[in-house]
Formats: C-alpha cells, sequence, structure tokens
C-alpha cells in the first residue's frame, strides 16, 4: 500500500538526501551537510533528512526486513538500498522501531502525537499492527495533534507560525495606515 505519486513532492530532498549518503560514507559527517538539507543518524541505518519544508526517514533495506513488519515495510517507497517515508509516513517505522531501540525512541518527543498521527492517518496500519500485538503494546488513540512527534516537526511548526504571525502584523499595519489615510483624506475634504 506504498503511496506511489510521493516521489512527486519530496524528490528534490530525497536525491539531496541520498548524495549526501554517498558522502557520509566516505568522510562520516552527519549534519549540516548539502544545500539546506540535514541529515541526522537516528540509529543504525535510520536517517532523519530535512529541509526546510518537508522531512523523511530512510530506513535500509535490511534493518527493515529485521525490524519492521510487513505493513511497515509496505509503505515505505524503496530507492538505493532505503526505504523512504515522509510527512506523516514516518510515524510507521519510527513507532516500530522505538519499541525496541533506544535511539529511535529518544528521538521521539510526543509519545501521544506519534500515536495520534498513526491512528487518525493510517487506520488500516493500526488496524494490522493491533491484530498480532499483545493487549499492552497495541496502538491506542491519543488527544494530542498529530504530527508534531519530531523535534524538526516542532521547529517547522513554529517557524510557520512565526510567519503567519508576522504576516498578520504586517496586514494589520497596513490596513491600520489605510485606516488614518482614509479618516485624515475626510478630514480635508470637511474643511
Amino acid at each position: 500500500m506504498a503511496n506511489k505519486s510521493i516521489w512527486s513532492s519530496v524528490n528534490t530532498c530525497a536525491e539531496i538526501g541520498f548524495e549526501i549518503l554517498r558522502l557520509m560514507a566516505a568522510n562520516g559527517k552527519t549534519k549540516g551537510v548539502g544545500k539546506g538539507t540535514e541529515v541526522d543518524t537516528i540509529a543504525d541505518c535510520v536517517l532523519l533528512m530535512s529541509n526546510d519544508k518537508e522531512i523523511l526517514i530512510a530506513v535500509s533495506k535490511d534493518t527493515a526486513s529485521q525490524s519492521l513488519s510487513d505493513a511497515a515495510i509496505s509503505y515505505g517507497e524503496e530507492k538505493d538500498g532505503y526505504l523512504i517515508y515522509s510527512g506523516a509516513m514516518t510515524a510507521i517505522p519510527l513507532f516500530e522501531l522505538s519499541r525496541h531501540n533506544d535511539s529511535v525512541r529518544e528521538y521521539i518527543v510526543s509519545e501521544e502525537s506519534l500515536r495520534a498521527t498513526l491512528c487518525g492517518n493510517f487506520p488500516e496500519y493500526v488496524k494490522t499492527y493491533n491484530m498480532s500485538a499483545p493487549p499492552g503494546e497495541r496502538i491506542e488513540d491519543a488527544d494530542a495533534p498529530p504530527c508534531l512527534f519530531l523535534q524538526k516537526q516542532l521547529d517547522l511548526a513554529a517557524d510557520s507560525t512565526r510567519n503567519e504571525v508576522s504576516a498578520f502584523q504586517e496586514a494589520h499595519s497596513r490596513e491600520v495606515v489605510m485606516e488614518h489615510c482614509i479618516y485624515d483624506d475626510v478630514l480635508e475634504l470637511e474643511r
């Protein structure tokens, strides 16, 4: 059930990310490389690639085959030996990997948001996962905002909010100036 249109929206970041992966293999760098794209190593063979617009999780096929369910694997898009997950879909591999990998678990800033994302965006995945999970390990919905389970998502949301506030303030300032100009014009006409 992989989303085949994923590459139409994330191709640029993914291509940059995979070029970075090649460079990383040569020099071991993991942060702040490549045209506004950052690559963080979440865990061995699990990478977070991001820029100011998008977030991708890349899981090596070997790690995926050993650590992810078939349902989780089916949501990934294969590219250069990695399964790529973007946007809300990043919740799927992060959820499963966090169950047995402390490094991944530490990267998640809100387990509630992670569960809310899974339940709200991927009910079929949740149903499939819960059918095979023991009762105490099933995915239960949470009252939390979706897609704010990584620090990078929180940062992007904060930047977006700051931009919206700035745009509102700028528009409001123009409106106030226009009101004063109109008021002044009316006063001038009354004289």
